[in-house]
């Protein structure tokens, strides 16, 4: 159920557990170098035995129809991350509803089913948005809850500046040894609109930066849970 409350895994998870989630997908790029390579990186984690959270949206799931189910097969679960990625606070309370019903529609037409979790554009959620979203019973019955994060060494910044996916993994590395266990925030692509959008996305090195953070994580003792070990017993 979409209400106020936001869940975090700070104080549910045990010590060195982490939940891996992303954001702003799905994205597909040719050939090899920088770029989102959602479905790569969904594969690479199932291999490992990783359960992963991709929140998805809505203009890109358009734009990669078969990448959302594909990710559920490979054992993922995936979220709305709302249609065009817009900050719900400037929003009126019916555009609210159309950001989140239009990629729930999207993501029941590719096959995921079922209570699906949220995560608002930036974190931004508030009473106001939760009491608009609570008045459409088909959104409410349709999502599980609202998460957040506790890791974010800001994967985007790094794409963003065209920084090394070791630089980006030592950063999550440093935080996650600092916090010892929490939700993981980073994106296997960008929806910012515009030149800063572009930049992000030519410059993303999400799957590399992974595939060096996971092993890295292990030798510090790290294990991995689905975002629902957040959830209240």
């Amino acid at each position: 159920m979409l209400d106020t409350a936001v869940r975090f895994g700070a104080g549910l998870l045990p010590p060195r557990t982490l939940c891996l989630t992303f954001d702003d997908g799905p994205g597909a790029t040719l050939g090899l170098g920088r770029g989102p390579r959602t479905l790569d990186l969904a594969e690479y984690l199932a291999e490992q035995g990783i359960e992963a959270t991709f929140f998805m949206c809505g203009k890109h799931i358009e734009q990669h129809p078969d990448v959302p189910r594909q990710v559920l097969d490979l054992g993922h679960t995936v979220g709305n991350h709302t249609y065009e990625h817009r900050l719900l606070p400037s929003l009126s309370d019916d555009e609210v509803r159309h950001e989140i019903r239009s990629t729930r529609e999207l993501l029941a037409r590719r096959g995921v089913s079922g209570a699906i979790p949220f995560r608002a554009p930036w974190g931004e959620w508030d009473d106001r948005i939760a009491a608009a979203v609570s008045a459409d019973t088909e959104i409410v019955e349709s999502h599980s809850a609202v998460y957040g994060w506790d890791i974010d060494a800001e994967d985007w910044e790094c794409w963003d500046q065209q920084r090394s996916a070791q630089h980006c993994a030592d950063a999550y590395l440093a935080l996650a040894k600092e916090l010892d266990s929490g939700v993981v925030l980073m994106h296997d692509s960008t929806a910012d609109p515009g030149l800063p959008g572009v930049r992000m996305r030519a410059g993303n090195l999400s799957l590399d930066a992974v595939r060096l953070l996971v092993p890295m994580l292990r030798a510090e003792g790290f294990t991995f849970l689905p975002l629902s070990a957040v959830d209240p017993a």
